[in-house]
């Protein structure tokens, strides 16, 4: 048992408490409150600290990437669909381990397939903590990974196969589609069947890459009719497309906004995230970009770039910890600081989305001081 005492306790979904006690037993939140007294618990001095919920990155490919090699365990790249693909597999826990998200702040973390094929598989949840897979796993098949990105050309094209044009990744993927929904439930294949529970009975929502204005509008067009729950993963010119995601309410993962490079060449407007927050669309982060993960501070760097472009300090802890965890299905269950949630905190110096200079002094992933 732990007891966080005196910290300025951000819940997660936009509410504050001042010098506030927090509670853990096991690895859940016992009891939030003022002057929590528990002779048994270990007491953490919170004293002019920031006290969050852990930080979830949805779209995260450090884990199955094969560093340094990188020989990308996460892309089987042999057909344009493989959505009865399993990403948890993949999973290489030492990898994880050396990258110590936890530094950061970021307890869990959505691994996902990378950008190679239409429907690259299943995404699965993972908390950051150096445990067993069956002690970190969160949930498997929490979303399914789909690509509509030039990374797809890459991969196929360069074998001189379709699609080599953006026109015929668009065609392949509602040829998939139609033919999901029209061969006979005994003759689908498992893929087939994988697609049509995923958009016709919403098992479970859609990530997709898309990164130009381009690639973000055909996609938008594509799923005006489809009932999933959807999320563009990069989205880098999502401004063009900003009153059509405002209609389907689509999430937004963010890609790394800090590099000048990456800004130049999709005319970012960071500023055009506060119609989404206006307009109750979800968004997040991650520190992947292009399919390729590039360092946990890159998390904590774009959250500050939003920040700086006008969006509230709150609204985008929960960009950092409610949203993402809302879109992977475990709003019940991570995401923010609440009684009977898992006990994934972390505790700063200030507050790390308004300074550069705030350091996690504690982490703690499912109830265990980590850091």
């Amino acid at each position: 048992m732990y007891l966080i005492k005196n910290g300025r306790i951000h819940i997660g979904d936009g509410t504050i408490l001042d010098s506030c006690d927090i509670l853990t037993k096991g690895k859940k939140i016992e009891k939030i409150g003022r002057e929590i007294s528990c002779p048994e618990a270990q007491v953490i001095d919170a004293s002019g600290c920031e006290v969050f919920p852990g930080f979830i990155d949805p779209h995260c490919s450090i884990g199955a990437m094969g560093i340094p090699s990188r020989h990308l365990d996460n892309q089987e790249s042999t057909g344009l669909f493989t959505p009865e693909m399993n990403v948890k597999y993949a999973m290489d826990p030492d990898e994880v381990n050396a990258q110590e998200f936890y530094k950061s702040g970021i307890t869990a973390v959505g691994l996902a397939p990378g950008n190679g094929n239409i429907m690259g598989g299943q995404i699965a949840v993972v908390k950051t903590a150096p445990q067993k897979m069956s002690e970190r796993l969160v949930k498997e098949k929490a979303a399914l990974k789909c690509s509509v990105t030039s990374a797809v050309k890459n991969t196929y094209g360069s074998k001189n196969q379709m699609p080599k044009t953006r026109m015929g990744i668009f065609w392949s993927f509602q040829e998939m589609l139609r033919k999901a929904r029209t061969v006979k439930i005994e003759d689908r294949e498992e893929r087939q069947e994988i697609v049509s529970e995923v958009f016709d009975k919403m098992t479970m929502p859609v990530f997709c890459a898309a990164e130009t204005p381009a690639e973000i509008q055909g996609l938008l067009h594509m799923m005006k009719e489809e009932k999933v729950q959807a999320s563009i993963v990069d989205g880098f010119g999502f401004g063009d497309a900003l009153e059509e995601m405002k209609r389907q309410k689509t999430g937004l993962i963010l890609g790394n906004v800090n590099s000048c490079s990456q800004i130049a060449k999709y005319g970012i407007d960071l500023e055009k995230i506060n119609e989404l927050v206006k307009n109750g669309n979800r968004v997040a982060f991650t520190n992947t970009c292009g399919g390729f993960s590039e360092g946990r501070e890159v998390f904590l760097w774009s959250a500050i770039e939003v920040y700086r472009a006008g969006v509230e300090a709150e609204e985008v802890v929960r960009m950092m910890t409610e949203h993402p965890a809302e879109m992977l299905g475990l709003g019940d269950r991570i995401g923010t600081l609440k009684e009977g949630k898992d006990a994934d905190i972390s505790i700063f110096t200030g507050h790390p989305v308004t300074t550069y200079a705030a350091k996690v002094k504690h982490s703690i992933i499912n109830g265990e001081v980590l850091y």
